[in-house]
């Protein structure tokens, strides 16, 4: 318990931003006081990552892989569809919020995120290596289970966020409402199905090659491990569950801050959420970061791409039916800039073998700063 000291800090600050008018006052002052806010908000929320990424890794250890990280991607994904719900519910009528939470996302996760995972592990492997390099020298991933993560989020990516555009039953870019409900029953089939195999009959298909002769062992280590293991295992979720609480609940209470000091910059709204989502990101991109450290470059991917899928095949269910419910118009399809930019990106991380180098990441990443430099200047 020692080590939970940044949730303790991350607990009490929570705390004192509900319960005070320490933003409210923030919001009056100067933008160098409103920046310096920001700047120890944002680092606490960084140390509340780290640690949330460090209990998913050793719960990962215990439960095996693909198991492992679906507990980091589950817990983000409730907490996000949990953000975007009550802003929904809130009254404040935003139809492209779900639409823009998702992409963003996207963007942040599989460009950003994934490029430089891509650079980390292809230096990783590489390290002691003479060069030139042949091509077993290179990172290398389980191209099965990678090739069927991009091939589900790519069917969903074309299904919610570009064929909305091309509709002709609806006045906007959103399908009627028969359509709307067995778009739900895809994503949540589709996903349902996905867990059902990646952690059944699957499983080795979503395992680093090294892995694979140890994957029996662990998986009979998962569960059959003695009572003080499957104890310390559930301490674990818990803490690593209220970590990712009070972090996403401190970056949405940032919100209006990040608004009021970009404004004063003269920068972009839409940077707002931007920052928001790498905040929210954050402890998976440094759980990703830590494996591909490693040369664990699957269970990297694991978390990137899982994170993606969830966001779109969860995402989507909720606020239609909160759209639904609420009588709130809800537009999926994206314009015409970021629909190339989408299409660019899933051509990008598309694997053409099981090797991948630090050029695969640099083209991500290029394409992530592009997106961002877009979003300053728009």
């Amino acid at each position: 318990m020692r080590n939970e000291w940044p949730l303790l800090i991350g607990a009490v600050t929570l705390i004192g931003l509900k319960t005070t008018h320490l933003l409210d006052w923030l919001l009056l002052q100067s933008a160098t006081l409103i920046l310096s806010g920001l700047g120890v908000l944002s680092l606490l929320i960084l140390l509340l990552a780290k640690r949330v990424a460090s209990q998913a890794d050793q719960l990962a250890e215990k439960l095996g892989e693909p198991i492992g990280t679906l507990v980091l991607t589950g817990s983000v994904i409730l907490i996000e569809l949990a953000l975007v719900s009550s802003t929904m519910l809130s009254g404040e009528s935003n139809p492209t919020l779900a639409r823009d939470s998702m992409f963003s996302v996207l963007m942040i996760v599989l460009t950003g995120v994934k490029g430089v995972t891509l650079i980390i592990a292809s230096r990783f492997q590489r390290s002691g290596i003479a060069e030139p390099l042949q091509p077993e020298d290179m990172a290398t991933v389980n191209q099965s289970g990678t090739s069927t993560y991009i091939n589900l989020i790519t069917t969903m990516s074309v299904l919610v966020l570009l064929l909305p555009n091309f509709s002709s039953d609806s006045v906007e870019a959103n399908f009627s409402l028969p359509i709307n409900w067995l778009l739900t029953f895809v994503a949540i089939g589709l996903y349902a199905a996905f867990l059902r195999f990646q952690t059944g009959s699957y499983r080795n298909l979503f395992l680093d090659s090294n892995q694979l002769e140890l994957s029996a062992t662990t998986q009979s280590n998962a569960f059959h491990s003695p009572p003080d293991q499957e104890d310390s295992s559930a301490v674990r979720g818990v803490l690593m569950a209220i970590g990712l609480l009070i972090l996403v609940l401190i970056a949405e209470s940032m919100g209006k801050l990040i608004e009021v000091g970009i404004s004063d910059l003269g920068l972009p709204s839409s940077l707002g959420g931007l920052l928001v989502g790498l905040l929210v990101v954050a402890p998976e991109a440094l759980n990703a970061f830590q494996a591909a450290n490693r040369g664990e470059v699957q269970r990297s991917l694991n978390t990137l791409y899982g994170s993606s899928l969830s966001t779109l095949c969860l995402t989507v269910p909720a606020v239609l039916l909160i759209g639904q419910i609420t009588n709130t118009n809800v537009i999926l399809g994206l314009n015409p800039m970021e629909s190339v930019l989408l299409v660019l990106t899933l051509i990008l991380v598309r694997p053409l073998s099981g090797r991948v180098s630090e050029l695969d990441g640099l083209m991500l990443l290029t394409v992530g700063l592009v997106w961002v430099s877009l979003q300053v200047v728009s």
